[in-house]
């Protein structure tokens, strides 16, 4: 295990998980396995091998069902699949894991230190969701897709009215009605918009179409 610690310690993470896989097997009945166990999930993710630290996480978790750092691992998992997830372009599935894993955490492990960024992690992600709902939803509406352009932007009503992109689906909403014909629609979101979000200029832009 301490010659798993001077490997990490000299950045050598590949050499730490190895001592700290060896510490595990040739002690598994004591106290320093589930610690090493961990460790080498760990000294993995500081090598960016995300897909490995996972395995390992996993492993660990069934393992070691009653570690008392059970919460770290699961911070961990999440962590890795949060990682992997840059801009809205990419695929959702590591974000969506992430935010379950992070919920599983806030759920389960509220009091401890890894909840309170856990709930921070929680609300970038459905930032990052809302994003995903947005480009979808203007790449429709740029090809005059308009039902599928509605129900992304009505999506991001419905689900992410908390996040940046509340008002700008509203006035996107507004577009497409005002643009198919269906005028009292598009008066009664821009009438929403107006009411929630008097000063902004998304309804500036919808208040121009009437």
């Amino acid at each position: 295990y301490k010659e798993g610690m001077k490997a990490l310690q000299e950045g050598d993470g590949l050499l730490a998980s190895k001592k700290f896989d060896e510490a595990e097997i040739l002690f598994p009945q004591s106290l320093w396995a589930a610690k090493a166990s961990l460790m080498s999930a760990f000294s993995l993710y500081t090598m960016n091998y995300l897909e490995d630290t996972i395995f390992y996480l996993e492993r660990h978790i069934r393992n070691y069902p009653k570690d008392n750092n059970l919460s770290y691992a699961y911070y961990l998992m999440g962590m890795c699949y949060f990682e992997q997830h840059f801009d809205e372009k990419k695929d959702l599935k590591p974000l969506i894991r992430a935010q379950e894993i992070f919920e599983h955490l806030l759920i389960n492990y509220s009091g401890t230190d890894f909840s309170v960024d856990a709930k921070y992690k929680l609300a970038l992600i459905v930032d990052q969701l809302a994003a995903k709902e947005m480009y979808i939803a203007r790449y429709y509406m740029k090809n005059e897709k308009w039902i599928p352009a509605i129900n992304r932007f009505q999506n991001v009503v419905k689900k992410y009215d908390q996040t940046v992109y509340i008002e700008e689906a509203l006035h996107r909403l507004v577009e497409i009605y005002y643009k198919i014909g269906l005028y009292e629609e598009a008066k009664k979101t821009a009438s929403v918009l107006g009411y929630n979000y008097e000063s902004s200029e998304w309804y500036k832009n919808s208040y121009k179409l009437f």
